[in-house]
């Protein structure tokens, strides 16, 4: 079992070592690290508990598809699965096969239609921009693929999951704008409005002073939050555009718990 203190030594080590790497990175080790992610997305359905309302289930599952279907067609054919598993974690992410996981404690932040449409048309875009592959491959050339697909023997509170290690691997600092950009488009084309994210940002970043908690890990991942939210004010003028035009043409989503 991977205990927390040595998961610790491998967030770290993969926080230091993967952005060094290039971001190309041969078919084959690219292969064997996307199928050990899926051994990974196995092991989180069958040992993670699902949240247990299916009200919640239905709500992610709507939102999310609203957003998969404003992007481009070659990725609307993956096998999509939207998941909200019942943890404390407040995350999102979505392997290169189209599996999107959502730890519930993200919708007590993400508590709109809006801001979940955020954090998931940000996650849909690093994959849409080949962010996911990339940094599959980083972590593949590192050799650690196995070693996080193969650590854990079980889900429970004492041990950090390789889905939790994963989670935690780092974009490249133009992905993440990228995929602000690109996500807030995403989300506008679907009826969402996209100044939702700045409030977002604001909501996560307040929340470990008011609630006395950590903060939260969809925050800690994607660093320079202040920095960030300037870039996105300063390209939300296009997205707003996109977002009204979606609302001339009829678009209204329909995504409520």
């Amino acid at each position: 079992m991977t205990t927390r203190k040595h998961t610790g030594f491998l967030t770290s080590l993969l926080l230091g070592v993967l952005p060094c790497l290039p971001l190309t990175v041969p078919g084959q080790i690219l292969t064997d690290a996307e199928s050990e992610l899926r051994v990974v997305w196995m092991q989180m359905k069958r040992e993670l508990p699902r949240h247990p309302s299916e009200a919640v289930q239905r709500y992610a599952q709507c939102v999310a598809w609203a957003i998969i279907d404003e992007i481009p067609e070659e990725f609307q054919d993956l096998n999509w699965e939207v998941i909200v598993f019942d943890t404390g974690a407040r995350n999102a992410s979505v392997t290169p096969e189209g599996k999107i996981a959502i730890f519930s404690g993200l919708l007590e932040v993400a508590n709109t239609p809006d801001k979940l449409a955020a954090v998931l048309g940000h996650e849909v875009a690093h994959l849409t921009q080949g962010h996911v592959s990339e940094r599959v491959g980083r972590m593949a050339m590192t050799g650690l693929a196995g070693v996080i697909a193969g650590s854990v023997t079980g889900f429970g509170s004492e041990s950090m999951t390789a889905a939790e290690v994963v989670l935690q691997l780092p974009y490249q600092r133009g992905q993440e704008t990228e995929a602000d950009i690109v996500g807030m488009n995403f989300m506008a084309k679907a009826g969402y409005n996209p100044a939702s994210v700045l409030a977002l940002w604001l909501d996560m970043a307040g929340s470990e002073e008011d609630g006395g908690e950590r903060q939260p890990e969809w925050l800690s991942t994607h660093p320079d939050p202040e920095l960030r939210r300037q870039d996105m004010a300063g390209n939300l003028a296009p997205a707003l555009k996109t977002y009204n035009d979606a609302l001339d043409s009829g678009i209204r989503p329909r995504c409520h718990l």
